[in-house]
């Protein structure tokens, strides 16, 4: 038997109630629209306790996850920091973060997206 780590997946402490599927920063707040990438990870539940852990899976191009749309977005598009840890196509932040491989109707909807490494 052998011992496996995914070093895909960690935690950080929350330091505002976060939901699943947004893009978190190392100090535990959503990401919003910069001109650096300061993303750590997605995250992966619901954590509405602030100083408690939240689970989320760390970004890159190995792996697609799933992550919410501030805007409609176009299967194979482009994607960006949006707002409040969603992602969008407007490059007005110039932190391309990844590119989308489903579609989402609008704001609030989850798409799947391959994440930069």
């Amino acid at each position: 038997m052998s011992i496996q780590y995914d070093s895909s997946r960690g935690s950080i402490l929350a330091t505002v109630a976060v939901v699943a599927n947004r893009l978190v920063k190392f100090d535990g707040s959503y990401c919003a629209v910069s001109t650096t990438r300061d993303h750590v990870g997605i995250t992966q539940e619901p954590q509405a306790t602030v100083g408690k852990p939240v689970s989320l899976r760390k970004p890159g191009c190995n792996f697609s996850d799933k992550v919410e749309a501030a805007v409609a977005i176009s299967a194979g598009a482009i994607i960006y920091y949006d707002t409040n840890g969603r992602v969008g196509t407007t490059s007005a932040s110039n932190t391309r973060v990844g590119r989308a491989l489903t579609a989402a109707s609008g704001a609030g909807s989850i798409i799947e997206a391959c994440f930069d490494g």
